[in-house]
């Protein structure tokens, strides 16, 4: 399904917020999943954004050129206002949710820009190789503890008390010494002693049947026969006590080999993240704009300011502060930024960096958003921005998981003691009033509990919290425009 396909069905649908966030966890594609997320981003924006009742959306704009001011004022203007606490702002906790910019291809800065990007991304590239190559070897490291898993088996059905297990074992075991130990004698192993000119066809069979030398004389077999069956179970009797203890310290030490191994993944993923997240910052979009010429030295900026402020129900009135809400509601205010700038170098003994200055438009949206919703749009533009970050650092391991889990959080049992001291004692005493008293605490709690929240609180302090986002997005506005000598009413 393309994304023009969801386009369609989504018109059709009434909860489009749960429509999306079900496709967005059925598909695989990483492509796709991007722009479904975009899409859901912009669908939450859409619902919360406070409109007049007229239906239209409120948005606040001011566009102004100035190639004398530099733009970074403005931004920081901007941002001390909406976080700054009264009276000399507004509040709000404010994150960066977006940062996008084009240069022109023939500017300074587009060099300047591409030139330290080429060197995080060679860094970067260094050490995703550097994993890959810790990947391998956990993997192989898996496999033989794998194999190490089953042999142990082995010897576990050889120490059972059950016959049948105990009887699997051992002709397993001996398979495995004819198969990779006895082998390595070349004509003189079982395998080939069976097979070759010589004829000891019943070699293998008796070799399989009996359990020590004893048995070996109570054979009708020939004597030449007897004393090489005799030389190859004492063979296999000794290999068969070292080869266990010899298995379990070669697992222990794959263990702590494979423990050391994520513990290298995870460093180096660190060391790569940096690189990787500084590459990503330094690319630039394609805008497809007019703003941008080639043979020009201009460039276009896009940033975005979010701020929120929970509103509280006793801030409709006192008589609601005995009401709990399901999701906290907020207050928010959304501002973009759209730079088109010259950037000018500066350049000083040790370094460079540019200035910029050109047109600006500010826009001030207010929206209304539970705890939930804004959640669910916060991790979205979190995901939106550092997806391919997270794609090449986060090594997804999913399919091993399960035996890296299993391996790294095996722990040597203690031995229980079954000494009955004092303070044992005490905690057992202790234990048992807990489990006497514990329910009376919340008996307690019921009765401290504040009420859930009826309908027409939660309804009133929404429109408290749309008054309050109209309010925050148009002082914002007006003081902006106050503050830099514009006309204002």
């Amino acid at each position: 399904m393309s994304i023009e396909d969801i386009k369609k069905e989504l018109g059709k649908i009434k909860n489009k917020k749960s429509f999306l966030k079900e496709k967005l966890k059925e598909e695989q594609s990483t492509e796709l999943k991007r722009e479904i997320r975009q899409l859901l981003i912009k669908t939450l924006k859409e619902e919360a954004q406070v409109k007049l009742d007229t239906k239209l959306k409120v948005e606040y704009k001011i566009t102004y050129d100035s190639m004398a001011e530099s733009l970074e004022p403005i931004y920081f203007w901007t941002l001390d206002f909406m976080r700054n606490t009264y009276p000399s702002g507004l509040g709000l906790e404010v994150s960066k949710t977006e940062e996008e910019f084009e240069a022109s291809a023939s500017s300074g800065y587009f060099g300047e820009v591409g030139s330290r990007r080429t060197v995080m991304q060679d860094q970067a590239m260094k050490m995703l190789q550097t994993i890959n190559t810790v990947i391998r070897s956990i993997i192989n490291i898996l496999y033989d503890l794998r194999e190490f898993d089953i042999r142990i088996e082995h010897y576990s059905d050889l120490h059972s008390h059950s016959h049948e297990k105990k009887q699997a074992g051992k002709l397993a075991l001996k398979g495995i010494w004819m198969d990779m130990v006895d082998i390595k004698k070349g004509a003189g192993s079982i395998n080939a002693l069976t097979r070759g000119d010589l004829q000891f066809v019943t070699l293998r069979d008796a070799f399989m049947y009996v359990e020590n030398e004893a048995d070996v004389d109570r054979l009708d077999l020939n004597d030449r026969v007897k004393n090489i069956l005799k030389r190859k179970i004492t063979e296999y009797l000794k290999w068969e006590k070292y080869s266990e203890e010899e298995l379990t310290k070669r697992r222990n030490i794959e263990k702590s080999y494979l423990r050391s191994q994520v513990d290298s993944l995870k460093l180096y993923t660190k060391w790569a993240r940096p690189y990787l997240v500084a590459a990503h910052r330094l690319k630039m979009k394609e805008f497809n704009s007019p703003d941008i010429i080639a043979a020009f030295n201009n460039m276009l900026m896009e940033l975005s300011l979010f701020g929120k402020k929970e509103t509280k129900p006793e801030s409709v009135h006192p008589v609601f502060s005995k009401y709990n809400l399901d999701k906290k509601i907020y207050a928010c205010l959304e501002v973009n930024f759209r730079f088109r700038s010259v950037p000018q170098s500066l350049r000083t003994q040790t370094a460079s960096h540019y200035t910029h200055g050109g047109t600006t438009d500010l826009v001030f949206k207010p929206y209304v958003l539970d705890e939930e919703d804004l959640k669910e749009l916060e991790q979205q533009e979190l995901y939106e921005d550092m997806e391919l970050v997270e794609d090449l650092t986060n090594v997804s391991l999913k399919e091993l998981q399960e035996d890296l889990d299993k391996y790294l959080s095996e722990k040597k049992e203690e031995p229980k003691k079954g000494k009955n001291t004092m303070f044992s004692m005490g905690k057992s005493v202790g234990k048992g009033f807990s489990e006497v008293f514990g329910p009376l605490k919340e008996v307690k709690g019921f009765f401290n509990m504040k009420k859930g929240a009826p309908m027409f609180v939660i309804k009133e302090t929404r429109n408290k919290a749309k008054e309050e986002a109209l309010n925050i997005a148009f002082v914002a506005y007006d003081l902006y425009k106050k503050a830099h000598g514009m006309l204002s009413w």
